[in-house]
C-alpha cells in the first residue's frame, strides 16, 4: 500500500473510541456546555468528528465498507465505491438545482443513452419529468439534515454521500439509507476518525503515493481547492457537490460530461420550498468555487475528457470547460 492508504487503514482507531464514548456521553447535557466540552474533546485537527450527532457513531471495515449505528443498533452498512458504480462508457449528464435547469431540453436526454447523475434536491425535479437518475450524490451534511424527502424522491437509486452527511441522514432518516446502496465518501484531511494532517506531510505522502490529488500552490487546512483521481480516497468539495461528483464520474472512467442547473447564485432552486435554506455559493465563489473549477481545468489538460456546463447564468468562465 502507498503511504497515504497505509495512514487510512491503520491509523484511524488511535485515540478514537474514548473520546466518541464521551461525547455520546453529552446528549443530554445543557447546549452550552455541550459545546464546550465537545471542543475538549475534539481538538482543532480532529474537530471535524465533532459533527456526528449524538447517538451516530460508524465503523470501517475492511474494502472501505462502513456500518452506520443508532443507538448502538446496525442501521445499515455500505458498499465500496468502486462497487457501486460502473464503469462509465457512456455520456455523463450531472443535474444540479439551478432554475436554469427548466430550460434543458429533457425530451432529447430521454432518446440519449446518458448516465444521469442527480445532486442534492435534483431528484425531484426529475421525479416531476418521468425521469430516473442512476446515481445521487450528497456531499452537504446541511442538506443532508433537511432534504431527505428530495432523495425519497428516488427511491432504491444508488447514493453517494459524504460521510458526516451520511451521519446527519441516519440521524434524521435512516430508512433513506436502508432502502438502497450507498457508498461513503471522505474529504481529503477530513476523514473519518483521523487527525487533518499538516500541509508539508500531505504533499509528501501524496508525491509518495503517485499524486493521487492535485493539490494547489496554497492549500487551506480543510482542503477545499484540489482534484482528487481517487475519490474511495478522499474528495475536495470545492464549495457545491457538482464539483464532487465530478470527480467520481471522471475518475470511473466517464469522458463526455454536462452540467445542467448549476448557476451558482441566488436563493432560487428549481424545485419549491416551503422554507429555502439559504444559499452560500455566491459567498463562497471566489475564494473556494472558481479557484477549484481552474484547477480542475488543469488538472484534466490533454486527458482527453470533456465537461459542459450547460447553464446560461453561471459566473464560472466558459474558458474553464469544453466548448
Amino acid at each position: 500500500m502507498s503511504p497515504l492508504e497505509t495512514w487510512l487503514e491503520t491509523a484511524r482507531s488511535k485515540g478514537m473510541p474514548w473520546r466518541t464514548a464521551l461525547s455520546e456521553q453529552l446528549g443530554d447535557a445543557p447546549s452550552g456546555w455541550r459545546k464546550f466540552a465537545k471542543r475538549m474533546i475534539w481538538p482543532r485537527r480532529l474537530r471535524h468528528m465533532s459533527y456526528i450527532p449524538h447517538g451516530v457513531t460508524m465503523e470501517i471495515g475492511e474494502n472501505r465498507e462502513w456500518t452506520i449505528f443508532k443507538n448502538q443498533t446496525v442501521v445499515t452498512r455500505s458498499v465500496p465505491l468502486l462497487e457501486l458504480i460502473p464503469q462509465l462508457v457512456h455520456p455523463v449528464t450531472i443535474v444540479a438545482t439551478g432554475p436554469s435547469a427548466r430550460h434543458y431540453p429533457w425530451e432529447n436526454l430521454r432518446q440519449d443513452q446518458r448516465f444521469i447523475v442527480a445532486v442534492n434536491g435534483a431528484p425531484t425535479l426529475l421525479k416531476e419529468l418521468d425521469i430516473t437518475p442512476n446515481l445521487l450524490v450528497v456531499t452537504d451534511r446541511e442538506f443532508a439534515r433537511t432534504g431527505a424527502h428530495h432523495l425519497a424522491a428516488a427511491p432504491s437509486r444508488p447514493l453517494v454521500i459524504e460521510y458526516l452527511a451520511a451521519a446527519a441522514l441516519a440521524s434524521t432518516a435512516p430508512q433513506i439509507l436502508a432502502e438502497r446502496p450507498f457508498a461513503i465518501i471522505e474529504r481529503v484531511n477530513l476523514w473519518h476518525a483521523l487527525p487533518a494532517l499538516n500541509i508539508d506531510t500531505l504533499r509528501q505522502w501524496n508525491r509518495a503515493s503517485g499524486d493521487v490529488f492535485v493539490l494547489p500552490e496554497a492549500i487551506d487546512p480543510k482542503c477545499r481547492i484540489g482534484w482528487s483521481n481517487r475519490p474511495e480516497l478522499g474528495i475536495f468539495s470545492g464549495r457545491t457537490v457538482v464539483f464532487g461528483a465530478l470527480q467520481i464520474a471522471i475518475a470511473q472512467g466517464a469522458k463526455d460530461l454536462e452540467i445542467v442547473g448549476m448557476d451558482l447564485g441566488g436563493l432560487q432552486r428549481v424545485y419549491a420550498e416551503i422554507s429555502a435554506r439559504p444559499s452560500q455559493l455566491e459567498l463562497h465563489y471566489d475564494d473556494f468555487i472558481l479557484p477549484a473549477f481552474e484547477l480542475m481545468s488543469r488538472a484534466l489538460a490533454g486527458s482527453g475528457v470533456i465537461v459542459r456546463n450547460i447553464s446560461p447564468v453561471c459566473p464560472l468562465p466558459r474558458s474553464i470547460f469544453s466548448d
